[in-house]
């Protein structure tokens, strides 16, 4: 089965935590899924899929305003987070490999 060109453009969903610098970005309450289409509209049209390597949703509800992203460069992705609607803030520190799993319901 082949994957829809619209697709392609977009990071990867992935279990894989132990690769690349994950962050934890908050965004306004109950908001979570406009800003994911807003983010993957952003990364589609200003082509940052370098930018932004993989996006993943934590799977307890105490983080249903939060989503783990894959960064390959913080200073440019805060930047271009800033300009997205409903975010808020973004942790300056990258989380450890066992915490992004403890978020996604891994361990």
């Amino acid at each position: 089965m082949q994957t829809p060109e619209s697709e392609k453009t977009q990071p990867q969903i992935t279990q894989n935590v132990n690769y690349g610098n994950w962050y934890l970005v908050s965004v306004r309450a109950k908001k979570r899924d406009f800003f994911l289409k807003y983010l993957k509209l952003a990364i589609t049209q200003n082509k940052l899929e370098d930018l932004i390597v993989a996006i993943e949703i934590p799977q307890a509800s105490v983080y249903e305003d939060f989503v783990l992203l894959n960064l390959s460069n913080f200073k440019a992705a805060r930047s271009e987070l800033q300009k997205i609607e409903n975010f808020q803030s973004i942790e300056r520190q990258p989380l450890n490999p066992e915490q992004v799993s403890r978020m996604l319901g891994m361990v």
